[in-house]
């Protein structure tokens, strides 16, 4: 009995999971990761029946691939185990999109993890992978500057009367 997750994908995949926990307060879930799942694999996650739980699930793989949703929370590079509300600290933390899983009548549950290049009939207990966008930081040399301001397709626009400022 409990929580699984399937790998369907090519590429080995990480994975963190949320679920109650009446230890944490005052939000009643906890937050542990990460799993490492090959592909063609499952994983248990969550011991227990799953009858009426909610899970939470972020999982991702080296190739930009992630599985998210809107229910954010702080999460460390490393492995945890952490209340959901509790942050963590230094600058291997960052902030991540957990996808809300609700199981109903099932004592075992699986959740089968695709890659985005799957066909499009999905079922109920599958979730398909966004691209992830490389994060740009601009630095104090990424900007040039030109005169007059930029317009459509990066044509320099003039004004019509008056001095450019």
């Amino acid at each position: 009995m409990g929580f699984y997750v399937r790998n369907s994908t090519p590429n080995p995949i990480y994975v963190a999971v949320g679920y109650y926990d009446a230890g944490c307060s005052p939000v009643t879930y906890t937050k542990i990761g990460w799993y490492r799942i090959t592909p063609g694999r499952s994983s248990l996650l969550v011991t227990g029946s799953s009858v009426n739980q909610t899970y939470y699930v972020y999982a991702q793989d080296n190739f930009n691939n992630e599985w998210n949703g809107n229910y954010f929370t702080s999460v460390p590079r490393t492995a945890f185990s952490m209340c959901w509300i509790e942050s963590c600290q230094g600058t291997g933390c960052r902030t991540v999109g957990f996808d809300r899983v609700p199981v109903g009548n099932f004592l075992n549950y699986t959740l089968t993890l695709v890659d985005s290049t799957k066909g499009t009939s999905i079922p109920r207990n599958t979730r398909v992978s966004k691209k992830r966008k490389p994060k740009f930081i601009l630095g104090r040399l990424s900007l040039k500057k030109l005169p007059g301001k930029l317009g459509k397709l990066g044509k320099i626009v003039r004004p019509l009367y008056g001095r450019l400022k």
